[in-house]
């Protein structure tokens, strides 16, 4: 299940904002694993991972940065980090 958008977005400008607690009330009452769409940066994107988020749809936090491979790893460790909390 995906949605968002979780955090201002310049991608999409106009997107419904969604508050992080949805993902803890989504997370408690379905089992499907859960995508946080919006906005998403290096800064913002752990309180999605604790929220319950499996997975983070992310454009602009990869590809609107100078290094994008790093920022591809970096965000490749939050979940190591997560999952070893």
């Amino acid at each position: 299940m995906a949605f968002g958008a979780f955090f201002p977005s310049g991608v999409k400008p106009g997107a419904v904002r969604a508050e992080v607690d949805l993902l803890r009330q989504v997370r408690s009452e379905f089992s499907v694993p859960v995508v946080a769409i919006g906005g998403i940066t290096l800064d913002n994107a752990p309180q999605l991972l604790a929220a319950g988020a499996d997975a983070l749809a992310v454009i602009s936090g990869v590809f609107a940065v100078p290094d994008v491979e790093q920022a591809a790893r970096s965000f490749s460790n939050l979940f190591r980090q997560d999952r070893q909390a």
